[in-house]
């Protein structure tokens, strides 16, 4: 072969092997960048679905209403949402289907045997209750879970409570819980800030929290709580297997909370 002709494929050679190169490293770049961009696409669809739920358990516990003027717990919420960098219309537009729905919409609390013979139970805010559990229960049999039929107050202590500002005594607040019917008040302190603590039958959160804004008590927050009554310790592995199974139950929209009677400070 002419040395010539020789020399020419060799150095087209090395030419087409320099361009497999570049194209395989703009090749891995690009999947780079994508991967980055739907990991940064995933957690923002997390957090907004995390803070669409905020917003719906806020109309709920505010009695229903959409205007955060009147609903002190949803304005605390649209500002945390604008600060998350959620689109004004994107709220207005979840607002507007709650304002829809809400007459129909009603929050059930299950109870459930997760893995790993973990009890966890589901707030579930919907207004189609047999559509949810279809959907749920198809879930559950991936997890290894089931629904338990068991009362939660045998796993759980259930109650609501409604934190508001420090007025006047302790012992008028005192009097003031046992008159709307409270069963428990203490008073917390948090950055120097002092503020009532009242508990209630979570049947009765709204009645209750009426009441006390009557007695013009500046309500801050009101929620359910439900405290275990028997913690159970698992291993570093087993926690694992919870936790991706509630992370499976929580892409479940309508799945607002999840309680658990998992201690996770002093796992084996």
């Amino acid at each position: 072969m002419n040395r010539n002709l020789r020399t020419y494929i060799f150095n087209r050679n090395i030419y087409k092997f320099f361009e497999t190169s570049k194209r395989s490293a703009g090749h891995s770049k690009w999947q780079n960048i994508k991967h980055i961009k739907a990991e940064t696409d995933q957690a923002r669809s997390i957090l907004f679905m995390q803070l669409r739920r905020k917003i719906r358990d806020a109309v709920f516990e505010g009695g229903g209403s959409i205007k955060p003027t009147i609903n002190l717990k949803l304005a605390r919420v649209i500002e945390q949402c604008k600060k998350s960098n959620m689109p004004m219309s994107t709220i207005n537009n979840i607002l507007d289907k709650i304002d829809c729905s809400k007459e129909k919409t009603q929050t059930t609390l299950l109870q459930i045997q997760g893995p790993k013979n973990c009890i966890m139970v589901l707030k579930i805010v919907t207004d189609n209750i047999t559509e949810t559990k279809m959907h749920l229960n198809s879930v559950l049999k991936k997890i290894n879970a089931k629904i338990l039929q068991a009362a939660i107050n045998g796993f759980f202590d259930h109650n609501g409570i409604i934190i508001t500002e420090a007025k006047s005594t302790l012992e008028t607040a005192m009097e003031n819980a046992i008159n709307v019917g409270a069963v428990d008040i203490e008073e917390i302190e948090e950055d120097e800030n002092k503020y009532y603590k009242f508990k209630c039958d979570p049947q009765l959160l709204i009645k209750i929290t009426n009441q006390l804004k009557n007695l013009d008590y500046s309500v801050i927050d009101t929620k359910e709580e439900l405290l275990p009554l028997i913690c159970i310790k698992l291993s570093d592995e087993d926690l694992q297997v919870v936790q991706s199974a509630q992370q499976r139950l929580l892409r479940i929209d309508e799945i607002e909370e999840i309680y658990d009677n998992v201690d996770r400070n002093n796992n084996l």
